[in-house]
Parts: C-alpha cells; structure tokens; sequence
C-alpha cells in the first residue's frame, strides 16, 4: 500500500509534453483527483486533459467519470467528449476546453460580492436545466457548486461563451438502474444510442409497438417460452429459416426505427436501493443537510445545493465567515426564505416570489430519496424573478460588463450564431417525469439519522470532502455494482427468515425475542456489508466531434 501512494505522488507531467498524442501547453488545476491540463494537437485546437495515477488508492474516478459522459445527452449542456483510456502510471479523459467557471466570473463583475438580479436569475435557468437534464439521465450530481459551471469558448461559426456547462462527474452517482434480463440479452445487437439503450423485440412491428398491449403481455416477452417471440407477426405460408446473424442484424435494424418514447420504460430500469449510510459526499458550503447525515444523496439534494447556491450570488450565505457554529446547524436554522433577504434592499422579491421560496423550503424538507422534485416551483421562482429584472436572454450579463469581458471586439464583429436553447422556452420540460412509471421498493435499507463522529471534523467552506475519496469507484461507481444485488438478495432472505419466525405459534416467548433480536443484528451487519469491485480496463476510444478552437 506504501509503495503505491509513494508511486502516485510520483506522477509528474512537465509543460511541452507530449502525453497520448496530445501537448500540454498548461496546467490548469491540481488536487486529490489528479491534474488537467490544456492541451493541443495541432496547436490551434484546444482540449482540457485530466490525469490521474493509476495506483490511485480504491480505484478510478476517471473511469467513473466516463461512466457518466456515456449516459449523457451530447451536444448539450455537458463537456465535449473527445478521448479516454489507461496507461500503466495514470488513466486520461480528454474533454472538450471550457471558459471561466461561475466563480471566476463573479470575482470578474463590477460588484465582486453579488450578482444582480437579472443575472443570477438566468444564470440559474441554466444552472437548473442541465440538473434536470443530468437527472432525467439517471444521475445525481452530488457536487452542486459555482466550480463546476463554467461557460464555453466560441468557435468560429458559433457563440458559445454565454452558454453554462455543468462538468466534474467524479461524485456523481446512478439512482436507477437496468433491471437484469429485461432487455439485456440482445442489447449487444443494437445500435448504441445518445438517449440510452432501446430494448429489442423479436422482429417487431412498427404498428404493434403503438397498440400498447397490456402490462402482462409486455412481461411474457421477455420469457423465452413466451410464444409471442417465436411466432411471426403475420401467418404467411411456411416459416423462413434464417440464419443467426441475419437475424439479429434484421432486428437491429428494425429496432433502430422504433423512437424511444414508444418503449415503456418501466420494464427495462429500477431505483437502484438507497445505501443506510453513506460517506459526506460534496461541498461544506453547498452540500444539502442530507448530505451531512450521511444520507443516500436524492434528486432533490442537487436543487438543495443550487439554492444555496443561487442565494450566495444574491447574497452572502450566513455560514460562509462563521466559524462558531457548525455549518450544518446552521443550515438547519435556516429556511430557503431566510437565505434570500436583503436587508439593505427589501423589495427585492415581490409576495409572490417569498411565497415560492417557502414552497420550494416546504417541499425539499419533504422530499426523499425516491421524490420526483417540483421544478416548476423551482423554475417559476428564477423565470419571475428574471421578468422582475426586466431582462432579456440577449441582455448582457454582469461579467460581460466588467473590465475583464470575455467579449472581445473580435468576437462582437463576427456575428456569431447564437442557437435558441430550451432553457429559454422549456415550455413543459420541467414537468416532465422520465421516471414516472418506476415503483418504489418497498424494502429499502433505513438511513441515518445522526451523523457519526467522522463529520465533526473541520473543513474548510469551499474544501471538497475526501474522507475516503479513493473508495468512490467501490462505493459510488455510476454503473451498476454487486451491493445493489447483494443487498436485495439479503433483505429478501431475512424478510422470509422473519416471516418464519412470526408463523411459528408454539415457540416460547423467550426463544421467539432471541430469534428475531439476532435477525435485527444480521440486518444491521448486512447493511453495512460493502463490495469491492474489480476495477477493469479503461478502453481507449475517440469520437469524431470536434472541439471548440
């Protein structure tokens, strides 16, 4: 274990490198995740390069990282993917270059503390549609903070620089997950698609995906005894023997003309089981008060951060200077409302808009794992409160105006094309449930309700928690892992252990409590039961999309 710390802290990468094909022209940020690095090819395209050691202790969070970008939506409101793989000494993800982050852009503002209204309520717009984008992906975030937005760099033939990025997938984690054998046995024949896998069927019919059968006859496809895949759709004379290969690639062909909005989802994916306690994952400062007990962080958690963070370009957050009083109390102390009041200015939000900020308290306090958030609440609040600004999407934003405006006279002189985005008019995205039609569990593990000593320990405001940084790929892999399996195959065999126990009438009240006081402790010990998982390869691959210049 020694030598493979001291190993690690051995990875060095000089400036004029030639890593992978790729130069490193500057280091653009160190930590505990490793290095990135901008770097080029031809030296007029530019990539950011991430580099982590591959003696990293319990495994990649690169690999995790790429886990993410696969199930994302490309071409949106997420880092270019551009290449990935492994070497002996370190692993390598290259994205495409991004601009400044939030952070960066308000110490550029004319007034450094806050942001004025017309921005921060646009800038959150956008902040929350690649949440809700992220989300509707399968992923929680769970590092919600103005470090890991930034704005892209303009192209030659389009404006990129006013539009937001969520990046940094290192925490990032999968609340549901593929049900083995739904879809699975011929997925591998399937053409790979940006909006997620499709599930195939034994030579459908365009026209019979549409009629909807019933819940039972979408379950008996999925049987191999099931007659519905072995016999043809329609009767015609003999049946036509067709080879293997023929036959699965006609399939995928005619799987690849079914949209995805035609497959019922509920039979391919399923809430992966919350974990009874977790380790903090996040940002002292923005981390919603589930993350510090400990819980199994919730779609609801990511909107938690971002009004914090929100309220923090409004105003300056209670607990950033406070070193008395524990951030959490604090936070407990404090209500969504409290967060966005001006002393100095009052009127700033209007009755209506205080209300939607006590509803949207209201409802995170509500809110748990499984919850489907109210976005519109939350949408509502930032659409008004950017109408109340009297501010357009084309009005300049509060860094555009500084002294330090990434808006050049070059770029204002060419006229760039700007796209209508959805965020300007979502119309009803954020009413929209992908994963409406899942069931909750009824078994699921209990989470903590007090967090243990390991928290108390001090972290700086902005410092990114690393209590076991190097378990994330055991712990929080964005695939599907084995404790997820091995949880639900425990709490099915004590579920029926202690069903025996209550049934059996003629045992003695003594030996009755004993039994079920030792399934109590099987269920405590399974729950804290943890998997390690084997990390595999990470497989070099490249996609033709071009990064920005």
């Amino acid at each position: 274990m020694a030598a493979s710390k001291e190993n690690a802290d051995d990875l060095k990468f000089n400036i004029g490198e030639s890593v992978n094909g790729f130069k490193l022209v500057k280091k653009i940020d160190e930590g505990g995740f490793g290095q990135v690095f901008k770097v080029t090819k031809d030296n007029e395209t530019f990539y950011a390069m991430k580099l982590e050691s591959s003696f990293q202790e319990g495994g990649s969070a690169i690999k995790l990282e790429i886990n993410v970008l696969n199930g994302l939506p490309r071409d949106s409101v997420f880092p270019g993917f551009v290449a990935a793989g492994r070497k002996p000494r370190y692993h390598y993800l290259v994205l495409e270059l991004l601009g400044d982050n939030l952070k960066t852009l308000k110490s550029k503002s004319p007034n450094p503390d806050v942001w004025t209204d017309g921005t921060w309520s646009r800038v959150g717009i956008q902040c929350f549609y690649a949440i809700k984008k992220m989300h509707e992906s399968g992923f929680v975030h769970r590092d919600i903070k103005p470090n890991n937005f930034a704005i892209g760099i303009n192209t030659s033939s389009e404006l990129r620089s006013r539009r937001i990025f969520l990046f940094d997938f290192g925490l990032a984690r999968r609340f549901i997950h593929k049900i083995p054998g739904g879809s699975k046995k011929n997925s591998k024949s399937a053409p790979k698609k940006t909006s997620g896998p499709a599930k195939l069927k034994s030579s459908p019919s365009r026209s019979k995906v549409k009629k909807a059968p019933s819940r039972m006859a979408q379950v008996n496809t999925n049987t191999k005894a099931s007659p519905q895949v072995q016999a043809p759709a329609v009767a015609s004379g003999p049946k036509k023997l067709v080879a293997p290969k023929a036959r699965l690639a006609k399939e995928s062909r005619e799987c690849a003309s079914i949209s995805r909005e035609e497959l019922p989802e509920e039979e391919e994916y399923a809430f992966r089981l919350p974990r009874p306690h977790t380790d903090f994952r996040g940002t002292p400062q923005y981390a919603s008060p589930n993350a510090h007990l400990l819980k199994e962080l919730g779609r609801h958690d990511d909107i938690w951060s971002l009004m914090y963070m929100i309220a923090e370009f409004f105003n300056e957050l209670p607990w950033s200077n406070n070193e008395e009083i524990p951030t959490e109390e604090m936070k407990d102390q404090s209500t969504i409302l409290r967060l966005f009041h001006d002393d100095k200015n009052p009127d700033r939000l209007t009755s209506a808009m205080r209300h939607q900020l006590e509803e949207i308290d209201k409802n995170l306090k509500e809110m748990n794992y499984y919850s489907f958030p109210n976005y519109e609440l939350v949408y509502k609040f930032l659409k008004d409160s950017m109408d109340k600004a009297k501010v357009v999407w084309d009005t300049p934003f509060d860094w555009e105006l500084g002294p330090q405006s990434p808006i050049d006279a070059t770029t204002k002189s060419k006229n760039l094309k700007k796209k209508n985005f959805e965020w300007e008019n979502p119309r009803d995205f954020f009413g929209q449930n992908r994963w409406g039609k899942l069931k909750v569990p009824i078994l699921s593990p209990c989470v903590s309700k007090k967090p243990p000593n390991a928290l108390k320990q001090k972290l700086g405001k902005n410092q990114k928690s690393d209590f076991t940084r190097g378990q994330m790929s055991r712990e929080d892999s964005a695939a599907d892992t084995e404790d997820d399996k091995k949880a639900q195959s425990t709490q099915k065999s004590l579920k029926k252990e202690t069903s025996v126990i209550d049934n059996n009438k003629k045992m003695p009240a003594s030996i009755h409590k004993s039994l079920k006081e030792e399934v109590t402790a099987k269920d405590k010990n399974a729950s804290a039961m943890k998997s390690v998982m084997k990390e595999p390869d990470v497989v070099e691959s490249k996609k033709s999309n071009k990064a920005p210049k």
